[in-house]
């Protein structure tokens, strides 16, 4: 494979500036006459990255929600590519990340588990062409053929020979390589720039490469810098899952603190379905603050449970992710990841779910401590 590999002049890390423990509201006071000391919050660190699904967290942050079941929260900022190394590392405790990044580590750190998932990015990714540049959307090869199978293989067949922007080794790479063996290519067939997002996004702008992969945020700027989409969700691959990655260490001493975090994450969805509006506030105040995504409070609103779904409790998880018919059933998803980083020789073997894939066991506590159709917030 033709790699052209790009380091951004970027900090990878950074600590959410009024998202600290700080932000949130204040241990719960002592009940009535009793005496008893105040609740003792748990402190933990958990990494988030800056995509209006990732960034979530904020607004549990800003109602003071973590306090309510026990956390002293800090929200650490990470590039998308310095996830794992930083939950490995041990600077974060938890992070918001998705199955391909506890695969792609596994072998070497196998302490590293997919915890719970709550988010099927189900329609956001998107391959974006240049109009100039001769290749051609699924949309419009589909009016010129009648077929959308037929239209999907020629929109990724003309990609032979072409340059491709996106993030190796997470799940954006993932998709282009799972798309190219779909129709029998390989990543010799193309030429891969490997860079983060935003840096990547900015290149792209710029004049490298015939094609891009990112998140909704870039996906969104792209657009409004006169990009097109040629590519989307099913019709590029399995679908990644979000969700809380971590150690099985901290679950083994911190049971709770998951299980709490867990539950403020389902609370931030059942309030964001009924409050999009103010959360797309939120969330898009400060990704557009410290990114260049642009990503606008309109824009926020169009993809809620859209073209990304998220669950409200339990039980919405267990049939997006857990259930074999489910929207985003998460062994096909894992299964994918293996085969795409074993075939690229990103990883030594496949990493098998028995082990690392934790969330029918977390699951099952989950439910056994707050139920599986919370409803309220």
């Amino acid at each position: 494979m033709k790699k052209a590999f790009i380091v951004a002049a970027t900090a990878a890390a950074l600590v959410l500036g009024g998202c600290s423990a700080s932000s949130d509201a204040p241990a719960p006071s002592s009940g009535g006459s009793s005496g008893e000391a105040p609740q003792e919050l748990t402190k933990v660190t958990i990494g988030i990255s800056p995509f209006q699904d990732t960034y979530l967290p904020i607004i549990g942050q800003e109602k003071g929600w973590f306090a309510e079941v026990g956390l002293e929260v800090e929200l650490t900022s990470l590039a998308w590519n310095s996830v794992m190394p930083t939950l490995i590392s041990g600077d974060v405790d938890m992070a918001v990340f998705n199955t391909t990044g506890v695969v792609s580590v596994a072998n070497a750190a196998p302490d590293v588990v997919y915890a719970y998932g709550w988010n099927p990015f189900t329609e956001g990714s998107a391959l974006m062409i240049r109009p100039d540049s001769g290749l051609k959307s699924i949309d419009d090869l589909e009016a010129e053929l009648g077929n959308r199978a037929k239209a999907r293989e020629a929109a990724i067949e003309q990609l032979k020979g072409r340059t491709i922007v996106t993030t190796l080794g997470t799940d954006m790479g993932k998709q282009i390589v799972d798309a190219l063996n779909s129709v029998g290519m390989t990543e010799a067939d193309v030429t891969i720039v490997d860079m983060d997002t935003d840096a990547g996004l900015a290149a792209f702008l710029s004049g490298t490469g015939d094609a891009y992969l990112g998140g909704i945020p870039q996906r969104m700027s792209a657009l409004s810098n006169g990009m097109e989409i040629g590519l989307s969700g099913a019709d590029l691959a399995a679908p990644p899952i979000n969700g809380v990655v971590t150690t099985t260490g901290f679950i083994e001493d911190n049971e709770d603190a998951l299980l709490g975090f867990i539950n403020v994450m389902h609370r931030i969805v059942r309030y964001c379905n009924d409050n999009t509006e103010e959360c797309g506030e939120i969330i898009t105040g400060r990704l557009n603050a410290e990114t260049a995504a642009g990503l606008t409070v309109e824009g926020f609103v169009d993809f809620w449970q859209n073209i990304e779904l998220y669950a409200g409790n339990a039980n919405e998880a267990k049939a997006m992710i857990l259930d074999e018919d489910g929207v985003s059933y998460w062994k096909a998803t894992w299964d994918s990841d293996n085969a795409y980083l074993v075939s690229t020789d990103a990883i030594p073997a496949e990493v098998p779910a028995s082990s690392n894939f934790l969330m029918q066991s977390i699951w099952d506590k989950y439910v056994a401590k707050y139920g599986a159709d919370e409803s309220t917030y």
